[in-house]
């Protein structure tokens, strides 16, 4: 993330932005942790004030997956880069489907459980934002990881597996 100063005015914004989610009924730790990169990232800064002039339920619903999104790249970042495993072009098809069929074991333990919204409601990871990680082949992020299995009370070697980004 490119570093961004926020003048005083910017982070009263964010501010009232951040008053006006709480008026929506987002989560005050999901709204908490996007003002924390809004004041130090001028891409959350940009969705935040998207946020507030948006008044279609459902685009806020994506904005708001968006935000998700943002905050969990940033609470995964390394300190310094990290050298990644080399994956060969051939295998994604493999881990595809593995990845697929992972969340959709996961999928049927979190209905089990007591459904999407009640995970929604327990991590602070907004619905769409779920919604989009159980529906997708995309490598889960560790910190999303951490969140469901904190929620369910499941131990980490039930959820992390060589190919977790």
């Amino acid at each position: 993330m490119i570093p961004f100063t926020t003048t005083a005015k910017q982070k009263v914004k964010v501010y009232i932005v951040a008053a006006a989610m709480n008026q929506a009924g987002l989560s005050a730790v999901f709204i908490e942790k996007a003002v924390s990169v809004a004041i130090e990232y001028e891409g959350m800064f940009d969705l935040m004030e998207l946020w507030l002039e948006e008044s279609d339920p459902s685009d806020r619903q994506g904005i708001e997956a968006d935000i998700q999104d943002v905050v969990d790249e940033r609470e995964e970042a390394p300190p310094e880069p990290l050298k990644k495993p080399y994956v060969r072009f051939d295998d994604l098809d493999k881990i595809a489907k593995d990845v697929k069929k992972f969340k959709n074991a996961l999928r049927k333990t979190v209905d089990r459980w007591g459904g999407i919204s009640k995970l929604a409601a327990e991590t602070g990871i907004p619905q769409p934002s779920l919604s989009r990680f159980f529906n997708s082949a995309a490598m889960p992020r560790r910190a999303t990881l951490y969140r469901i299995a904190g929620a369910l009370k499941l131990p980490e070697r039930e959820l992390l597996s060589d190919w977790v980004a």
